[in-house]
């Protein structure tokens, strides 16, 4: 059965174009997601994406500019769309990320780097600084409520921990990891029905990293970041 068909199965007040769009995408998500389209590998051109899904070359087009805006492929004229890399556009230490397998080394760092930085945070923070790490939480929630994507300010938040660290070291890395973390901030992102559950959860693990903050509680706070990042992991491989 090809996407036109299996589309009859779906709400009929859905316009038709919409439904393809959004099942032709979901596809595509997947098989980035997944590492069957590798990091820097070639999409299918759109003839073949056609004929592989049974739909016309504009529903085509729509899943791909999708997938573009969430920052997940990258076209170039002439050659078609590739999967993109986090290639930051300045190198700065980082390699771009090349595999799934990256993806997984990439949360092992980030466990490694903020799990130090949050223990510093606990031991230095002040109460204005909690504050501004509440007030990042509350826009951040905002934002989820009208439906956007939180990769941005979820780098904020973890940014502003490194820097109630006060190690540049920290402060550093942190930027260096900026490009390949909005990439794979975007798989979160990009997940549509656990879209609302992904974000709950996510202020739900950062309250609990401010709160051992609040507290000046080193472990508590290494704790709950670890299982913060852990968390995240499990939502771009799992969807859950």
């Amino acid at each position: 059965m090809n996407l036109t068909s299996a589309s009859k199965l779906l709400d009929g007040q859905t316009p038709a174009k919409d439904r393809l769009e959004s099942q032709v995408y979901r596809q595509l998500l997947d098989k980035i997601r997944f590492g069957t389209f590798a990091m820097g590998a070639r999409l299918p051109s759109e003839a073949d994406l056609c004929n592989e899904y049974g739909v016309s070359r504009p529903v085509v087009r729509a899943a791909l500019s999708k997938l573009r805006d969430s920052g997940l492929i990258v076209s170039r004229q002439g050659a078609g769309s590739f999967v993109s890399s986090g290639a930051p556009a300045e190198h700065r230490g980082f390699e771009p990320l090349h595999s799934i397998n990256d993806i997984a080394c990439f949360f092992q760092f980030r466990r490694t780097i903020e799990a130090a930085s949050v223990e510093m945070a606990a031991e230095n923070a002040s109460a204005e600084g909690v504050a501004i790490l509440r007030q990042m939480i509350a826009e951040t929630e905002d934002l989820l409520g009208k439906g956007e994507a939180g990769a941005a300010e979820d780098i904020r938040f973890h940014t502003r921990i490194a820097e109630l660290s006060d190690s540049r070291f920290l402060i550093e890395t942190m930027d260096m990891l900026r490009s390949h973390w909005l990439f794979v901030g975007n798989f979160v992102a990009s997940l549509g029905l656990t879209g609302a559950r992904t974000g709950q959860r996510m202020i739900e693990e950062h309250t609990a990293i401010v709160d051992a903050i609040e507290a000046g509680d080193a472990n508590r706070a290494r704790s709950a970041m670890v299982k913060h990042i852990h968390g995240s992991e499990r939502r771009v491989f799992k969807g859950g």
